[in-house]
């Protein structure tokens, strides 16, 4: 013999409907979660630094301001200028090597004695036209200005994993003293 439930018929169905759309298994249409700014701490500035219209294109940067979650950290800038200008930076004459294809290229920033040592993954396939000697000029401006803004740096060196001589080679020059 079946037991029969003593809730009303279709109530287990709207159970199941509703925890379902809470957990964003209704066929995938509920959306992720917002993060929660309570947990990462109130909006804080960044600026980030990219190319202004009408600016020479080989070394003039000119900062945009971004609102980020929580404090700002040399990651958290680097991380914002790789992500390249927004539609609405652009709209307003920024550019940048940076962009969509440079977003996660950051693997890790660490700040000893006044030096950031920043290491990508490799961007040479990304932004191939980096080794010209404007390409090289923007790229290393607009790096230098938005780690310099951060209290405690006050200079950086780049890599590729680790790799400085692979960096500074693609760009044609060579590596910091």
């Amino acid at each position: 013999m079946k037991r029969r439930s003593s809730a009303a018929p279709g109530a287990a169905v709207a159970t199941a409907v509703a925890l379902a759309a809470l957990t964003g298994l209704a066929g995938g249409c509920a959306a992720p979660p917002e993060p929660s700014t309570a947990l990462a701490g109130p909006p804080t500035e960044v600026r980030v630094f990219f190319v202004p219209r009408g600016a020479d294109p080989c070394g003039t940067v000119a900062p945009v301001v971004r609102k980020v979650a929580g404090p700002v950290t040399p990651a958290v800038a680097v991380r914002e200028l790789l992500a390249g200008p927004t539609a609405e930076e652009a709209a307003a004459g920024f550019s940048s090597l940076f962009g969509p294809a440079t977003a996660g290229a950051l693997l890790d920033v660490v700040v000893a004695e006044g030096f950031a040592r920043v290491s990508f993954r490799d961007l040479r396939t990304i932004i191939p036209n980096a080794s010209s000697s404007c390409g090289s000029a923007a790229l290393l401006r607009a790096l230098d200005a938005t780690l310099a803004q951060l209290p405690g740096v006050r200079g950086a060196r780049y890599s590729f994993g680790g790799d400085e001589a692979a960096f500074y080679e693609w760009l044609q020059l060579s590596p910091p003293d």
